[in-house]
């Protein structure tokens, strides 16, 4: 989840559909009704908690100073002080 934190919302959606069908076919007694309002909650809620959690897991575009590309090579960031996309040498110097 660390790396698609926007998953959040199909998988609790999907899970507490799942629950709530496995606890009514277990003989839970809720109502059509009773089920419907539980799944508008969860479609309302679920949204809220994984904009919460994906926004404690990402950084806006024009704050990233460095980037790894796919192939390992640190590219600079909308936020660096040198031009945007260009290779930029990473090492520490003391």
């Amino acid at each position: 989840m660390n790396r698609e934190p926007a998953l959040t919302v199909g998988t609790v959606t999907a899970a507490v559909t799942a629950v709530l069908a496995l606890l009514v076919a277990f003989g839970l007694d809720l109502t059509s009704e009773q089920q419907a309002a539980i799944l508008g909650v969860v479609g309302v809620l679920a949204p809220i908690v994984a904009t919460v959690i994906t926004r404690t897991k990402v950084s806006p575009a024009n704050t990233v100073v460095a980037q790894r590309t796919a192939d390992g090579t640190v590219i600079a960031g909308e936020g660096a002080v040198v031009t945007a996309g260009i290779p930029v040498d990473v090492t520490v110097r003391r």
